[in-house]
């Protein structure tokens, strides 16, 4: 029986080969310059585990983050490293641009913002261990496209934090996705 969520770990390596080719295909093409709306400018990093918290649960609520890429940069540290079941690779950098260039073939496949969303089903914090998990459902209709296919997934994302020095407060030092 398969596993209700699949880890970078647990995924199939033809598949993360795909994937990750295909983004650096993208990257390549697209090379865009990092877009400064997407770095919080002097902002400053949360100060405790459950500041960090509802920094991340605004990242769901109103930033719908995991369509848009939109999150709180001051919360991830430079060379934080990102892993889902098709992709790892470190730097805050390297998500920004992976982002942006994603987002002019997003905007192609849904017709309208409102057709896609990030629902925020469960936020904890587990200070003992520096983690901060969620349980989300992302959706979106692929409009634009004849037969209307709608993406429906269900995930959780485990951000482990610590304290950094250089910023005097807490970032994401690594982000796991499972879907």
């Amino acid at each position: 029986m398969k596993p209700y969520t699949s880890s970078y770990q647990s995924s199939d390596s033809s598949t993360k080969q795909i994937v990750s080719s295909l983004t650096n295909f993208f990257n390549f093409f697209m090379n865009s310059d990092n877009d400064e709306s997407l770095v919080s400018i002097d902002a400053k990093s949360p100060t405790s585990p459950t500041e960090l918290m509802e920094i991340l649960k605004n990242d769901y609520i109103k930033n719908n983050y995991l369509w848009t890429g939109n999150i709180y940069t001051p919360a991830f540290d430079q060379n934080c490293k990102f892993t889902d079941p098709t992709l790892s690779f470190s730097g805050l950098e390297r998500f920004i641009t992976n982002v942006q260039n994603l987002q002019p073939i997003l905007d192609f496949l849904i017709l309208e913002n409102d057709d896609c969303r990030s629902d925020l089903v469960d936020i904890s914090l587990n200070e003992k261990d520096g983690y901060i998990q969620t349980r989300w459902n992302m959706y979106g209709e692929l409009n634009r496209l004849p037969w209307k296919p709608a993406i429906d997934v269900f995930g959780k994302t485990k951000f482990w934090y610590r304290y950094n020095d250089d910023v005097e407060g807490l970032q994401v030092y690594f982000y796991d996705e499972e879907w």
